[in-house]
């Protein structure tokens, strides 16, 4: 019976990381969309009269650049976090299941290191 929970607990939580994932990934999306259609600006206009809102904020233009590019970094930290979470959370589930870990998620390869075994 503790084998059941203890596996059931796993799955909720695999189940609320992907969630996460999935609510970020979408977060990111809009701040992809949002830096994109901003970087369209004409260039002809002066930059220091263009407001933008952002929530609750009111931003000058040249203001935007340094917020949006800091959240996208800070989302994209996030999902990697997760990600990794996600790899170990799932290994550990398969290993209460008693089914060996997918094969592939325990690499760890820098692209550096890829680059190297091609040569």
């Amino acid at each position: 019976m503790k084998i059941i929970k203890s596996i059931e607990e796993m799955a909720d939580k695999i189940f609320m990381n992907k969630q996460e994932l999935i609510a970020l990934n979408k977060r990111r999306q809009r701040n992809r969309e949002s830096i994109r259609e901003l970087q369209k600006n004409p260039e002809d206009k002066d930059e220091t009269k263009i407001w933008i809102t952002v929530s609750s904020m009111l931003l000058n233009m040249p203001q935007w650049k340094k917020t949006f590019i800091n959240e996208k970094l800070q989302i994209e930290g996030e999902i990697q976090i997760l990600q990794a979470d996600q790899k170990i959370m799932v290994n550990k589930h398969r290993n209460l299941e008693y089914f060996s870990p997918f094969s592939g998620t325990n690499i760890k390869l820098n692209p550096w290191d890829a680059k190297k075994l091609m040569h």
